[in-house]
């Protein structure tokens, strides 16, 4: 089943767009006067594409697309999302980027376990300040979580609980997707769900998604697939 939805997703991946929406330059990070975890990173993704990111554990993946994401700073080079360069941006600038352009998914879910499955997904309405307009109960049936939407978020699967992050980070419609090693909590059966449901969001919100992993099996979609090593970043 996983190679079957990997494989779906190499073929679909190459009608992207030749529209950049992610461009990077030279991008370097070092913390603490240490060696760069990521040094002179460049590489731009088109509107719609599905790109991979894959290196060990460790090796920055996670701090790539938290400067993607604007929720770090880049100590040199450059980073553009939909046009806009975050390096003259203001937190409460990159803050309202990061509601408007960009969803998250995490390894681990975040979702907040006191509340339930639907509460989580409408979480970003309350700081977009959106109306419904009936897109929560439209999320929930997409990822196939409508069945659970009252159940408390420390009740459901792991499957389920990733549905609903996923769900959760494309409320507010956003033009890209980052996904920090989505699948590490989760068997072959729920990892090949959730790509299934990246391609979901691809196609019909028309999202691009950079998904970070350290899985080398997820080379075989076929998408774009970047190799993070030593600070460095190649396409394979």
């Amino acid at each position: 089943m996983l190679e079957k939805t990997l494989n779906t997703a190499a073929g679909r991946n190459a009608d992207s767009m030749t529209e950049k929406v992610i461009e990077v330059a030279d991008l370097v990070k070092k913390y603490n006067g240490r060696s760069a975890v990521l040094d002179g990173v460049s590489f731009s993704v088109g509107a719609g594409e599905f790109v991979t990111v894959y290196g060990k554990s460790g090796c920055g993946k996670t701090t790539l697309l938290n400067v993607l994401g604007g929720l770090d700073r880049p100590t040199a080079g450059s980073v553009k999302i939909d046009g806009q360069d975050l390096g003259p941006m203001t937190e409460d600038d990159l803050a309202k980027m990061r509601l408007e352009k960009i969803g998250f998914v995490f390894q681990d879910f975040n979702l907040l376990l006191d509340m339930t499955v639907r509460e989580n997904v409408a979480l970003p309405l309350k700081f977009s300040r959106r109306k419904d307009g009936g897109r929560i109960d439209s999320l929930l049936d997409k990822f196939d979580i409508k069945q659970i939407g009252d159940e408390p978020a420390n009740t459901i699967s792991g499957g389920e609980a990733q549905r609903t992050a996923i769900a959760r980070a494309m409320m507010n419609d956003p033009r890209i997707l980052l996904a920090d090693e989505p699948t590490g909590n989760l068997d072959d059966e729920n990892a090949a769900n959730v790509l299934s449901m990246f391609e979901r969001v691809r196609q019909d919100f028309r999202a691009t998604i950079v998904m970070a992993t350290h899985r080398p099996d997820f080379s075989k979609t076929g998408a774009r697939l970047f190799k993070l090593a030593d600070g460095k970043l190649e396409q394979s």
